[in-house]
Protein backbone atom coordinates (compact mmCIF):
# COMPACT_ATOMS: atom_id res chain seq x y z
CA UNK A 1 0.00 0.00 0.00
CA UNK A 2 2.80 2.07 0.86
CA UNK A 3 4.29 1.93 -3.08
CA UNK A 4 0.74 2.76 -4.28
CA UNK A 5 1.25 5.61 -2.19
CA UNK A 6 4.39 6.91 -3.74
CA UNK A 7 3.20 5.67 -7.05
CA UNK A 8 -0.11 7.54 -6.70
CA UNK A 9 2.33 11.14 -5.37
CA UNK A 10 4.71 10.36 -8.16
CA UNK A 11 2.27 10.87 -10.95
CA UNK A 12 0.28 13.88 -9.52
CA UNK A 13 3.81 15.88 -9.90
CA UNK A 14 4.13 14.07 -13.09
CA UNK A 15 0.55 15.33 -14.38
CA UNK A 16 1.51 19.11 -12.93
CA UNK A 17 4.78 18.91 -14.86
CA UNK A 18 3.25 17.92 -18.09
CA UNK A 19 0.57 20.66 -17.92
CA UNK A 20 2.99 23.10 -18.43
CA UNK A 21 4.49 21.69 -21.50
CA UNK A 22 3.84 21.11 -24.72
CA UNK A 23 6.53 18.72 -25.73
CA UNK A 24 5.07 16.00 -27.55
CA UNK A 25 8.00 13.77 -27.14
CA UNK A 26 7.46 14.17 -22.94
CA UNK A 27 3.64 13.38 -23.44
CA UNK A 28 4.26 10.14 -25.41
CA UNK A 29 6.69 9.36 -22.28
CA UNK A 30 3.97 10.30 -19.79
CA UNK A 31 1.29 8.01 -21.62
CA UNK A 32 3.30 5.42 -21.73
CA UNK A 33 4.28 5.37 -18.03
CA UNK A 34 0.60 5.25 -17.15
CA UNK A 35 -0.02 1.96 -18.88
CA UNK A 36 2.80 0.29 -17.57
CA UNK A 37 1.08 1.51 -14.48
CA UNK A 38 -2.09 0.32 -15.16
CA UNK A 39 -0.58 -2.76 -16.48
CA UNK A 40 1.39 -3.52 -13.83
CA UNK A 41 -2.10 -3.06 -11.54
CA UNK A 42 -4.38 -5.54 -14.02
CA UNK A 43 -1.57 -8.28 -13.54
CA UNK A 44 -2.15 -7.97 -9.77
CA UNK A 45 -5.37 -8.29 -9.60
CA UNK A 46 -5.59 -11.89 -11.04
CA UNK A 47 -4.74 -12.84 -7.49
CA UNK A 48 -7.95 -14.61 -5.90
CA UNK A 49 -8.35 -15.92 -2.54
CA UNK A 50 -7.07 -18.99 -3.10
CA UNK A 51 -3.59 -17.04 -3.31
CA UNK A 52 -3.74 -15.77 -0.44
CA UNK A 53 -3.11 -16.59 3.61
CA UNK A 54 -6.36 -18.23 4.93
CA UNK A 55 -6.27 -17.11 8.65
CA UNK A 56 -7.10 -19.55 12.09
CA UNK A 57 -10.45 -18.22 13.72
CA UNK A 58 -9.12 -20.05 17.11
CA UNK A 59 -5.37 -19.83 17.25
CA UNK A 60 -2.54 -17.00 17.48
CA UNK A 61 0.96 -17.52 17.65
CA UNK A 62 3.28 -15.69 20.70
CA UNK A 63 7.01 -15.34 21.10
CA UNK A 64 8.47 -14.79 24.21
CA UNK A 65 10.92 -12.44 25.89
CA UNK A 66 14.50 -14.18 26.57
CA UNK A 67 14.59 -15.79 30.03
CA UNK A 68 10.96 -15.34 30.48
CA UNK A 69 9.88 -18.29 33.33
CA UNK A 70 7.92 -21.21 32.81
CA UNK A 71 5.78 -19.71 35.77
CA UNK A 72 5.45 -16.58 33.37
CA UNK A 73 4.48 -18.30 30.65
CA UNK A 74 1.64 -20.14 32.43
CA UNK A 75 0.21 -17.53 34.33
CA UNK A 76 -0.11 -15.52 30.63
CA UNK A 77 -1.74 -18.42 29.03
CA UNK A 78 -4.13 -18.84 31.89
CA UNK A 79 -5.16 -15.24 31.70
CA UNK A 80 -5.30 -14.64 28.35
CA UNK A 81 -7.52 -18.12 28.23
CA UNK A 82 -5.40 -20.19 26.12
CA UNK A 83 -7.44 -23.65 25.90
CA UNK A 84 -3.97 -25.32 24.70
CA UNK A 85 -0.66 -25.07 23.26
CA UNK A 86 2.20 -26.21 21.17
CA UNK A 87 5.58 -26.04 20.86
CA UNK A 88 7.73 -26.16 18.13
CA UNK A 89 9.27 -29.99 17.97
CA UNK A 90 12.97 -30.27 17.95
CA UNK A 91 13.96 -26.69 17.99
CA UNK A 92 16.07 -25.53 20.86
CA UNK A 93 14.42 -22.20 20.69
CA UNK A 94 11.28 -22.74 23.50
CA UNK A 95 10.53 -19.32 22.90
CA UNK A 96 7.55 -19.93 20.27
CA UNK A 97 4.01 -21.11 21.03
CA UNK A 98 1.25 -21.80 19.00
CA UNK A 99 -1.82 -20.88 21.36
CA UNK A 100 -4.75 -22.67 20.36
CA UNK A 101 -8.27 -20.90 21.92
CA UNK A 102 -11.41 -23.00 23.07
CA UNK A 103 -13.57 -22.28 20.21
CA UNK A 104 -14.22 -19.48 17.11
CA UNK A 105 -13.17 -16.43 18.75
CA UNK A 106 -12.60 -12.33 17.62
CA UNK A 107 -9.29 -13.10 16.59
CA UNK A 108 -8.03 -9.70 15.56
CA UNK A 109 -9.26 -7.69 19.43
CA UNK A 110 -7.47 -10.91 20.95
CA UNK A 111 -4.35 -10.35 19.35
CA UNK A 112 -4.18 -6.85 19.82
CA UNK A 113 -4.59 -7.29 23.76
CA UNK A 114 -2.15 -9.56 23.64
CA UNK A 115 0.27 -7.33 22.09
CA UNK A 116 -0.90 -4.13 24.09
CA UNK A 117 -0.24 -6.30 27.22
CA UNK A 118 -3.68 -6.13 28.95
CA UNK A 119 -2.47 -9.33 31.10
CA UNK A 120 0.53 -7.80 32.04
CA UNK A 121 2.49 -9.51 29.19
CA UNK A 122 3.72 -6.63 27.41
CA UNK A 123 7.30 -7.22 28.44
CA UNK A 124 7.19 -11.03 28.38
CA UNK A 125 5.81 -11.33 24.86
CA UNK A 126 7.62 -9.52 22.31
CA UNK A 127 6.08 -10.87 19.21
CA UNK A 128 2.31 -11.90 18.21
CA UNK A 129 1.17 -13.83 14.91
CA UNK A 130 -1.97 -14.57 13.30
CA UNK A 131 -1.72 -18.24 12.12
CA UNK A 132 -2.59 -18.88 9.02
CA UNK A 133 -2.46 -21.94 5.75
CA UNK A 134 -0.60 -20.74 2.43
CA UNK A 135 1.40 -23.05 0.18
CA UNK A 136 3.01 -23.65 -3.62
CA UNK A 137 1.04 -21.72 -6.36
CA UNK A 138 1.91 -24.41 -8.82
CA UNK A 139 0.79 -27.57 -9.94
CA UNK A 140 3.13 -30.16 -11.69
CA UNK A 141 2.90 -33.63 -13.09
CA UNK A 142 2.35 -36.66 -10.74
CA UNK A 143 5.97 -38.26 -10.32
CA UNK A 144 7.14 -41.14 -8.02
CA UNK A 145 5.05 -43.54 -6.16
CA UNK A 146 3.86 -43.91 -2.29
CA UNK A 147 6.45 -46.31 -1.48
CA UNK A 148 9.43 -44.53 -1.86
CA UNK A 149 9.65 -44.00 1.70
CA UNK A 150 13.10 -45.16 2.82
CA UNK A 151 16.06 -42.86 3.64
CA UNK A 152 18.05 -44.35 5.80
CA UNK A 153 20.61 -45.93 3.49
CA UNK A 154 20.69 -41.92 1.73
CA UNK A 155 22.04 -40.70 5.43
CA UNK A 156 25.46 -39.38 5.33
CA UNK A 157 28.41 -41.46 7.54
CA UNK A 158 29.12 -37.44 8.91
CA UNK A 159 28.50 -34.61 7.83
CA UNK A 160 31.37 -32.03 6.10
CA UNK A 161 30.98 -28.69 3.77
CA UNK A 162 27.56 -26.50 3.72
CA UNK A 163 24.27 -27.92 4.91
CA UNK A 164 21.29 -27.11 2.59
CA UNK A 165 17.86 -26.85 4.30
CA UNK A 166 15.40 -27.23 1.87
CA UNK A 167 11.78 -26.23 3.77
CA UNK A 168 9.26 -27.79 1.39
CA UNK A 169 6.64 -31.13 0.63
CA UNK A 170 9.44 -33.28 1.95
CA UNK A 171 11.91 -35.77 0.05
CA UNK A 172 11.53 -38.97 -1.71
CA UNK A 173 15.04 -40.41 -1.93
CA UNK A 174 14.03 -43.88 -3.29
CA UNK A 175 12.35 -42.14 -6.43
CA UNK A 176 13.21 -43.50 -9.98
CA UNK A 177 13.89 -46.95 -8.69
CA UNK A 178 16.59 -48.90 -9.65
CA UNK A 179 16.63 -47.96 -13.22
CA UNK A 180 16.47 -44.48 -13.05
CA UNK A 181 17.10 -43.49 -9.55
CA UNK A 182 17.27 -39.49 -8.99
CA UNK A 183 19.86 -40.00 -6.04
CA UNK A 184 21.84 -42.20 -6.29
CA UNK A 185 24.66 -41.03 -3.36
CA UNK A 186 24.32 -40.35 0.19
CA UNK A 187 23.26 -37.31 0.28
CA UNK A 188 21.28 -36.18 3.37
CA UNK A 189 22.19 -35.02 6.74
CA UNK A 190 23.66 -37.11 9.51
CA UNK A 191 21.95 -35.91 13.00
CA UNK A 192 22.58 -38.22 14.95
CA UNK A 193 25.34 -35.90 16.70
CA UNK A 194 22.70 -33.88 17.45
CA UNK A 195 20.86 -34.25 21.43
CA UNK A 196 17.48 -35.38 20.08
CA UNK A 197 17.52 -39.58 19.77
CA UNK A 198 14.08 -39.19 17.40
CA UNK A 199 15.96 -36.65 14.83
CA UNK A 200 17.67 -39.11 12.48
CA UNK A 201 18.37 -36.33 9.40
CA UNK A 202 15.66 -33.91 8.68
CA UNK A 203 11.97 -33.92 10.03
CA UNK A 204 8.34 -33.71 9.00
CA UNK A 205 6.46 -30.76 11.06
CA UNK A 206 3.13 -31.79 9.48
CA UNK A 207 3.10 -35.41 11.10
CA UNK A 208 5.58 -34.63 13.51
CA UNK A 209 7.64 -37.77 12.62
CA UNK A 210 11.50 -37.96 11.58
CA UNK A 211 10.86 -39.25 7.97
CA UNK A 212 9.96 -36.26 6.03
CA UNK A 213 8.86 -38.14 3.17
CA UNK A 214 7.57 -36.38 0.47
CA UNK A 215 3.78 -37.37 -0.81
CA UNK A 216 2.89 -34.41 -2.93
CA UNK A 217 1.40 -36.05 -6.23
CA UNK A 218 4.26 -33.74 -7.95
CA UNK A 219 6.70 -34.27 -5.67
CA UNK A 220 7.63 -30.49 -4.92
CA UNK A 221 10.16 -30.64 -2.59
CA UNK A 222 12.19 -33.94 -4.08
CA UNK A 223 12.29 -31.79 -7.60
CA UNK A 224 13.72 -28.59 -6.10
CA UNK A 225 16.37 -30.96 -3.61
CA UNK A 226 17.67 -32.65 -6.74
CA UNK A 227 18.23 -29.98 -8.83
CA UNK A 228 20.43 -28.57 -5.72
CA UNK A 229 22.28 -31.84 -5.40
CA UNK A 230 22.64 -32.50 -9.61
CA UNK A 231 24.59 -29.13 -9.58
CA UNK A 232 27.13 -29.72 -6.71
CA UNK A 233 27.64 -33.26 -7.98
CA UNK A 234 27.98 -32.19 -11.70
CA UNK A 235 30.81 -29.35 -10.37
CA UNK A 236 34.01 -29.25 -11.73
CA UNK A 237 35.60 -29.52 -8.04
CA UNK A 238 33.97 -32.14 -5.37
CA UNK A 239 31.48 -29.72 -2.91
CA UNK A 240 30.73 -31.77 0.11
CA UNK A 241 27.46 -31.00 1.09
CA UNK A 242 24.23 -32.45 2.76
CA UNK A 243 20.55 -31.71 2.71
CA UNK A 244 17.93 -31.26 5.51
CA UNK A 245 15.20 -31.91 4.19
CA UNK A 246 12.27 -30.00 6.52
CA UNK A 247 8.57 -30.65 5.77
CA UNK A 248 6.28 -28.08 6.03
CA UNK A 249 3.62 -28.99 3.27
CA UNK A 250 1.18 -31.53 3.40
CA UNK A 251 0.53 -34.19 0.43
CA UNK A 252 -1.80 -31.13 -1.41
CA UNK A 253 1.19 -28.28 -0.88
CA UNK A 254 -0.31 -26.50 1.51
CA UNK A 255 1.64 -25.22 5.34
CA UNK A 256 0.77 -23.70 8.52
CA UNK A 257 2.76 -20.55 9.55
CA UNK A 258 3.28 -22.00 12.42
CA UNK A 259 5.12 -25.31 10.92
CA UNK A 260 6.55 -23.20 8.41
CA UNK A 261 8.01 -20.70 11.11
CA UNK A 262 9.38 -23.59 13.09
CA UNK A 263 11.05 -25.23 9.93
CA UNK A 264 12.81 -21.85 9.76
CA UNK A 265 13.57 -21.86 13.90
CA UNK A 266 15.04 -24.89 13.11
CA UNK A 267 17.07 -24.43 9.71
CA UNK A 268 18.63 -21.33 11.37
CA UNK A 269 20.17 -23.16 13.84
CA UNK A 270 22.08 -25.92 11.50
CA UNK A 271 22.05 -25.41 8.44
CA UNK A 272 24.11 -22.65 6.31
CA UNK A 273 21.26 -22.30 3.95
CA UNK A 274 17.81 -22.10 3.49
CA UNK A 275 15.74 -22.88 0.71
CA UNK A 276 12.26 -21.60 0.21
CA UNK A 277 10.12 -22.28 -2.90
CA UNK A 278 7.19 -21.43 -1.19
CA UNK A 279 5.15 -18.00 -0.20
CA UNK A 280 1.75 -16.11 0.60
CA UNK A 281 1.01 -12.78 -1.17
CA UNK A 282 0.12 -9.78 1.27
CA UNK A 283 -3.28 -9.49 1.85
CA UNK A 284 -3.39 -5.81 3.58
CA UNK A 285 -4.43 -7.37 6.83
CA UNK A 286 -1.69 -9.48 8.18
CA UNK A 287 1.05 -7.06 9.10
CA UNK A 288 3.75 -9.13 7.51
CA UNK A 289 6.28 -7.08 7.63
CA UNK A 290 6.43 -7.53 11.53
CA UNK A 291 6.46 -11.01 12.29
CA UNK A 292 8.21 -13.76 14.44
CA UNK A 293 10.02 -15.20 11.13
CA UNK A 294 11.66 -12.20 10.17
CA UNK A 295 12.70 -11.09 13.71
CA UNK A 296 14.75 -14.98 13.13
CA UNK A 297 15.96 -14.44 9.98
CA UNK A 298 17.25 -10.46 11.55
CA UNK A 299 18.99 -12.81 14.38
CA UNK A 300 21.06 -15.17 12.12
CA UNK A 301 22.28 -12.33 9.22
CA UNK A 302 24.92 -15.18 8.30
CA UNK A 303 22.60 -17.49 7.40
CA UNK A 304 21.79 -17.10 2.97
CA UNK A 305 17.70 -17.71 2.08
CA UNK A 306 17.00 -18.38 -1.01
CA UNK A 307 13.58 -17.63 -1.89
CA UNK A 308 10.92 -18.31 -5.39
CA UNK A 309 9.44 -15.37 -5.90
CA UNK A 310 5.94 -17.24 -6.77
CA UNK A 311 4.16 -17.58 -10.47
CA UNK A 312 1.32 -15.12 -10.65
CA UNK A 313 2.86 -12.88 -12.98
CA UNK A 314 2.61 -10.42 -10.53
CA UNK A 315 4.85 -7.60 -9.86
CA UNK A 316 6.19 -7.94 -5.90
CA UNK A 317 6.60 -4.44 -5.41
CA UNK A 318 3.07 -3.50 -5.42
CA UNK A 319 1.73 -6.87 -3.82
CA UNK A 320 4.46 -8.17 -1.68
CA UNK A 321 5.02 -12.01 -1.92
CA UNK A 322 6.63 -13.34 1.34
CA UNK A 323 9.35 -14.02 2.37
CA UNK A 324 10.84 -13.48 -0.89
CA UNK A 325 9.38 -9.34 -0.14
CA UNK A 326 11.41 -9.06 2.97
CA UNK A 327 14.35 -7.37 2.79
CA UNK A 328 16.81 -8.89 4.31
CA UNK A 329 20.23 -8.37 2.79
CA UNK A 330 20.25 -12.20 3.29
CA UNK A 331 17.24 -13.25 1.64
CA UNK A 332 17.95 -13.73 -2.45
CA UNK A 333 14.43 -14.13 -4.41
CA UNK A 334 14.85 -15.60 -7.58
CA UNK A 335 12.37 -15.54 -10.84
CA UNK A 336 12.31 -17.41 -13.95
CA UNK A 337 13.67 -17.34 -17.10
CA UNK A 338 12.28 -19.12 -19.79
CA UNK A 339 13.20 -22.06 -21.55
CA UNK A 340 15.47 -20.04 -24.07
CA UNK A 341 17.91 -19.73 -21.40
CA UNK A 342 18.16 -23.72 -20.94
CA UNK A 343 20.35 -23.77 -24.08
CA UNK A 344 23.25 -21.83 -24.92
CA UNK A 345 22.47 -21.22 -28.45
CA UNK A 346 18.83 -19.33 -27.41
CA UNK A 347 20.32 -17.71 -24.69
CA UNK A 348 20.43 -13.97 -26.31
CA UNK A 349 16.77 -14.71 -26.86
CA UNK A 350 15.59 -15.43 -23.69
CA UNK A 351 12.97 -13.68 -21.63
CA UNK A 352 11.43 -13.58 -18.46
CA UNK A 353 9.00 -16.82 -17.99
CA UNK A 354 5.46 -15.92 -18.66
CA UNK A 355 4.17 -16.77 -15.33
CA UNK A 356 7.19 -15.25 -13.33
CA UNK A 357 6.74 -12.65 -10.70
CA UNK A 358 8.94 -9.97 -10.48
CA UNK A 359 9.85 -6.53 -9.37
CA UNK A 360 13.09 -4.09 -8.85
CA UNK A 361 12.89 -3.95 -5.15
CA UNK A 362 11.91 -7.04 -4.25
CA UNK A 363 12.97 -9.83 -6.29
CA UNK A 364 17.04 -10.30 -6.93
CA UNK A 365 17.66 -12.09 -10.10
CA UNK A 366 16.70 -14.67 -12.82
CA UNK A 367 17.70 -18.16 -13.23
CA UNK A 368 15.91 -21.21 -14.97
CA UNK A 369 12.69 -22.11 -14.16
CA UNK A 370 10.83 -23.00 -17.39
CA UNK A 371 10.79 -27.31 -18.85
CA UNK A 372 12.72 -28.16 -16.01
CA UNK A 373 13.19 -32.41 -16.92
CA UNK A 374 13.12 -34.82 -14.14
CA UNK A 375 11.78 -38.56 -14.65
CA UNK A 376 10.55 -37.74 -18.44
CA UNK A 377 8.29 -34.91 -17.62
CA UNK A 378 9.03 -30.77 -17.63
CA UNK A 379 8.79 -28.57 -14.70
CA UNK A 380 8.20 -25.33 -14.87
CA UNK A 381 7.84 -22.68 -12.00
CA UNK A 382 9.86 -20.12 -9.84
CA UNK A 383 10.21 -22.72 -7.43
CA UNK A 384 12.50 -25.09 -9.80
CA UNK A 385 14.66 -21.89 -10.49
CA UNK A 386 14.73 -20.74 -7.06
CA UNK A 387 16.99 -24.08 -6.19
CA UNK A 388 19.40 -23.75 -9.35
CA UNK A 389 20.54 -20.41 -6.81
CA UNK A 390 20.78 -22.60 -3.89
CA UNK A 391 23.39 -24.68 -6.14
CA UNK A 392 25.50 -21.97 -7.61
CA UNK A 393 25.57 -20.41 -3.86
CA UNK A 394 26.31 -23.85 -1.81
CA UNK A 395 29.52 -24.04 -4.19
CA UNK A 396 30.57 -20.74 -3.83
CA UNK A 397 30.09 -21.37 -0.13
CA UNK A 398 32.09 -24.35 -0.42
CA UNK A 399 34.91 -22.78 -2.22
CA UNK A 400 34.93 -19.75 0.35
CA UNK A 401 34.49 -21.31 3.35
CA UNK A 402 35.39 -18.42 5.05
CA UNK A 403 33.43 -15.62 3.15
CA UNK A 404 30.39 -13.58 4.78
CA UNK A 405 27.04 -14.02 3.40
CA UNK A 406 27.38 -10.02 2.10
CA UNK A 407 30.53 -11.36 0.36
CA UNK A 408 29.03 -14.78 -0.83
CA UNK A 409 26.05 -12.84 -2.07
CA UNK A 410 28.12 -10.59 -3.89
CA UNK A 411 29.99 -13.38 -5.85
CA UNK A 412 26.69 -15.16 -6.30
CA UNK A 413 25.32 -11.41 -8.40
CA UNK A 414 28.72 -10.98 -10.21
CA UNK A 415 29.08 -14.65 -11.42
CA UNK A 416 25.53 -13.73 -13.41
CA UNK A 417 25.21 -12.64 -16.96
CA UNK A 418 22.93 -9.97 -18.10
CA UNK A 419 19.91 -10.23 -19.25
CA UNK A 420 20.30 -9.86 -22.76
CA UNK A 421 17.73 -7.21 -24.53
CA UNK A 422 14.89 -9.45 -25.40
CA UNK A 423 13.74 -9.59 -22.00
CA UNK A 424 10.45 -7.47 -21.26
CA UNK A 425 11.80 -4.46 -19.79
CA UNK A 426 8.47 -3.72 -17.84
CA UNK A 427 9.27 -7.14 -15.58
CA UNK A 428 12.66 -6.13 -14.40
CA UNK A 429 14.18 -7.57 -11.29
CA UNK A 430 17.00 -6.09 -8.88
CA UNK A 431 20.19 -7.00 -10.63
CA UNK A 432 18.46 -8.06 -13.74
CA UNK A 433 21.19 -10.73 -14.01
CA UNK A 434 20.63 -14.65 -14.70
CA UNK A 435 22.13 -17.06 -12.14
CA UNK A 436 23.85 -19.66 -14.72
CA UNK A 437 24.52 -23.44 -12.99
Amino acid sequence: MKNLKKSGIVFVIIIILFSCTHDDNLEKDFNSSKSDLKNNIETNRVLNRRDLPVYSKDKLIVRYAPGTSNNTKSTLRDFYGVANFKLCENCSDQSIELWIFDGIIDIEPKKTAIEQGSGGGVEAIIDVDYEFTFGIDINNPDVGTLIDTSYFSHIKPSNDGVTIAVLDTGIAPTIGGISEPVFDTRFLYNASYGSNPNVYSGWDFVNIDHNAFDDNNGRHGTVVTSIITEILNNSQSLVHHQIIPLKVCDQYGKASYFNFLCATSYGLEYADILQMSLGWYDDGFGDFLNTIVSSLIDEHPETLIVTSAGNLENNNDIRAHYPSSYSHDNIIAVAAADKSINDISTLSISNIAWFSNYGVESVDVFSKGQYIPFLGYDMSGTSFAAPVVTGVLARLKNNNPSYTAGELKYLLIASGIDCPITFDSTKKVKYNKIILP
